[in-house]
């Protein structure tokens, strides 16, 4: 009998745990004619390889895996044919790392040195054991692909081009408006009633004429009819004296995280790197809900002013209070969809994460600003703010990696244990997934109240794990530490032009120092040695809260430098370069979009599929997501423009 597993099935192989694999091997139909009858039926990020059986079919023989994205995992049965059977058998096979398929059986003396196979999504591979003149066995590989379907990057580029074209078409329309503004103000002669004499082309408000119509909209927004301009540098000072002073580049940076947020949620396009790292590792989506506690840090940094007397209460009672506040919408989400049974409430997540760091921060500057807040008395105090700060971080370390043995699930793990347990580490730890993380999260929350559905599911077989659970909190708020240094350092440079400069410095250097100790940390490498330490989302390790917050000054540096250094800043005449369009309105309304799309996750117009094949694609996927977060960025927009915006 030739048995080949899936979700429904038991892989015939000694593993005492179910094989969740499965869901990414599995058998497809191939009695098909026309092998691309086969591969339409396929997801996007498959292939399908084709076991003929061998010339002789009086030959027993089998076909073992392992997966590329499984660190250290036991080889895995996929096929085991008996004589007697001349049956092809196909499976699907997933494209974004390699698969190492290992052949034996009767008809070689020994097995066939592992054949890595890499294929293109939606292409069919047939694969024939053999032997050749010399009676040494040999795999026959042939390929057949589907033009059509393989569209691969080409869904993700046109996206960009659509962006880039639209931001810079938007740029473009603005300068020139400026400029021929600017020709116009500066213009010898002007109206009388903006200060001038009247003049060659007898320009006038309210004339009707066509210059009329381009000055009409910014003079009834911009000019008060109390005031008379005569030059462009007047009116700006004017809309600068007036503007609320904020940091535009920081509000574009919390819009762009949310943005691609709101992208990766919704399904990235079905692009592997939009979706969170299988165990250790970092891709795009492992960096966006970070950048955000990275940037509330910032915002306190740069915001807060130390109270005096009675108000130093006041000021606590309020930072606990949008701690519950932030708290319980976190629960909130956690419960959409659910059936209002708290005893399986999920307690961690995004939300409770900001609420622990957000009263970490506070409780720093709370008890070591002075009522002053000047930048001398703040470095006075940095050694004091480094202790602080880092104290979280010290009590992440000593929790992960100083622990002794611990029991779990009837199972003894070993001490300052980083792995995904299951397959990983050759199932040497099955039940000890995510060390002393997992440990305390269910004696504290207890294994109902925590997610059961984590990234290294399929791959690793991993048991229930929480990636925002209790100790990784810690790490959390060291992170948001790192944003509230950044946060002091742009609140006492952001004057002067040569103030920003060096801010800038310090900021780019900061970045880079922390991903250079992220990167030592970890080796340079995905999976390192024992003797250090991987970057890993699950568990929130140092080398990933460093790699995050460097990314992230270097990111707010770029951001930093065209959209608030170039601005006239009162001593030197400037032009921003970029105002952050669309971006900033995103980041001024960012708990509501948050919350938004999460609750209407799946619905009209945020999910647009026009056929049912469209979900299996990415050019349905990446043009339905893309929708969802237009809708959303349009929804931005209209609150921006009409003043609206919520906090918490």
């Amino acid at each position: 009998i030739t048995t080949l597993h899936s979700p429904s099935q038991t892989p015939p192989n000694n593993s005492t745990t179910a094989r969740k694999m499965a869901y990414l091997f599995q058998q497809v139909d191939c009695q098909v004619e026309n092998p691309m009858d086969a591969i339409g039926n396929l997801d996007m990020d498959y292939a399908i390889v084709r076991f003929s059986p061998p010339p002789s079919t009086l030959t027993a023989y089998s076909v073992s895996y392992v997966y590329g994205d499984c660190y250290e995992c036991p080889s895995q049965t996929l096929v085991q044919r008996s004589a007697y059977l001349s049956q092809p058998y196909c499976v699907q096979v997933p494209v974004n790392y390699e698969t190492e398929l290992t052949f034996g059986g009767p008809l070689c003396s020994a097995k066939i040195s592992p054949y890595t196979i890499k294929p293109k999504q939606f292409s069919y591979h047939d694969l024939t054991l053999s032997t050749n003149s010399v009676g040494e066995c040999q795999v026959d590989f042939s390929t057949v692909s589907s033009e059509a379907l393989s569209a691969g990057w080409v869904p993700l580029i046109c996206l960009f081009m659509y962006l880039f074209f639209i931001t810079s078409f938007r740029w473009l329309w603005i300068k020139g408006q400026k400029r021929d503004i600017e020709e116009l103000l500066q213009s010898e002669t002007m109206d009388p009633m903006l200060g001038g004499s009247g003049g060659v082309d007898n320009i006038s408000i309210g004339s009707g004429g066509a210059k009329d119509e381009l000055l009409s909209p910014l003079v009834t927004s911009d000019f008060d009819t109390s005031n008379q301009y005569s030059s462009l540098n007047d009116m700006m000072k004017s809309k600068r004296d007036r503007k609320k002073k904020r940091i535009d580049s920081l509000d574009t940076f919390r819009g762009l995280s949310l943005t691609l947020m709101i992208f990766v949620n919704y399904g990235g396009g079905g692009y592997y790197f939009f979706n969170h790292s299988t165990w250790n590792g970092l891709t795009v989506a492992d960096l966006l809900f970070p950048w955000f506690v990275w940037i509330m840090g910032v915002t306190v940094g740069v915001t807060f002013k130390a109270p005096e007397g009675d108000t130093r209460t006041s000021k606590w009672l309020t930072v606990l209070l949008r701690c519950v506040k932030l708290f319980g919408l976190g629960l909130l989400l956690n419960s959409a969809g659910g059936d209002g049974d708290i005893s399986t409430l999920r307690i961690p997540g995004v939300l409770q994460y900001f609420s622990i760091a957000y009263l970490y921060i506070n409780a720093i500057v709370l008890f070591l600003d002075s009522p002053v807040g000047t930048k001398s008395s703040w470095t006075r105090n940095a050694a004091s703010y480094t202790l602080l700060g880092s104290l979280s971080l010290i009590t992440y370390c000593v929790l992960t990696y100083a622990s002794g043995e611990f029991e779990v699930d009837g199972q003894t793990c070993p001490g300052a244990y980083l792995g995904a347990g299951g397959l990983y580490g050759n199932e040497a730890h099955p039940k000890c997934t995510g060390g002393y993380h997992r440990y305390v999260d269910v004696m504290v929350l207890g294994k109902s109240h925590f997610y059961d559905s984590p990234t290294c599911e399929n791959v690793y077989d991993c048991i229930a794990y929480d990636p925002e659970g209790i100790v990784g909190s810690l790490s959390a708020s060291f992170l948001a530490f790192l944003g509230l240094l950044t946060g002091k350092i742009v609140k006492y440079h952001k004057k002067k032009r040569s103030d920003k400069r060096m801010g800038m410095i310090y900021c780019a250097s900061l970045g880079v120092v922390l991903l250079l100790l992220a990167g030592m940390l970890c080796d340079f490498n995905q999976n390192p040695t024992v003797h250090y330490v991987p970057v890993n989302k699950n568990m929130w390790s140092p080398p990933f809260i460093l790699a995050c917050g460097g990314f992230a000054n270097v990111l707010f540096t770029l951001l930093f430098y065209f959209i608030d250094y170039s601005e006239d800043d009162g001593e030197h005449e400037g032009e921003v370069m970029w105002e952050g369009w669309p971006l900033r309105q995103v980041g001024k309304n960012s708990i509501v979009l948050y919350m938004g799309h999460e609750l209407l996750d799946g619905t009209l117009p945020f999910a647009v599929y026009f056929t049912e094949k469209s979900k299996h694609l990415h050019w349905g996927t990446t043009l339905s997501n893309a929708i969802g977060v237009t809708v959303w960025v349009l929804i931005a927009l209209r609150m921006d423009k009409k003043k609206i915006y919520v906090s918490v």
